[in-house]
């Protein structure tokens, strides 16, 4: 009997760990413009001379019970890493086993539909996305999907976006 409690007890223990890991996200470019090496002419932010705006996305594998995704634009290792070029929200509907997020437009203070702004991205200037703005940095995208109350996390994907 104490045998058994005490696997009863080792599998609770366990458990929390291997859910805590979540379910890894396939995350690619909806546009063969984007290559995860460069950013593609046009789509760094407008001191640059651009007009960019976030790439259109496929996500594969997302678990049961995913509601939300929400995307983060970094640049790694800079300043603005972490969230720092935005982050924002999409809404998916119920059942959801795959998702086209559609691009948000840069430097512009409205979303499109099924859009929320989660943070404001923290690179100066108006709206919730900032395209690359930095030469010779490297900008990359994390996508986590969420549960209906938007605080769990059910999986994550990264996509590198490729160096301006």
């Amino acid at each position: 009997m104490k045998r058994l409690a005490a696997l009863a007890l080792f599998a609770s223990l366990a458990a929390p760990a291997a859910l805590a890991e979540g379910v890894r996200l396939t995350v690619r470019f909806a546009n063969p413009a984007w290559n995860g090496v460069a950013i593609p002419p046009g789509q760094q932010c407008a001191k640059l001379g651009g007009q960019g705006a976030s790439p259109a996305l496929n996500v594969y594998d997302l678990p049961a019970g995913t509601a939300a995704l929400q995307v983060e634009f970094s640049e790694r290792g800079g300043a603005l890493d972490n969230g720092g070029h935005g982050v924002v929200l999409y809404t998916l509907p119920s059942g959801a086993t795959n998702a086209q997020v559609p691009s948000v437009p840069g430097e512009q203070a409205g979303l499109p539909g099924g859009f929320q702004l989660i943070s404001a991205q923290r690179g100066g200037g108006a709206g919730a996305y900032l395209p690359p703005c930095n030469k010779g940095s490297r900008y990359v995208l994390q996508v986590k999907a969420l549960d209906a109350s938007k605080s769990k996390v059910l999986g994550e994907g990264r996509l590198d976006l490729g160096k301006l």
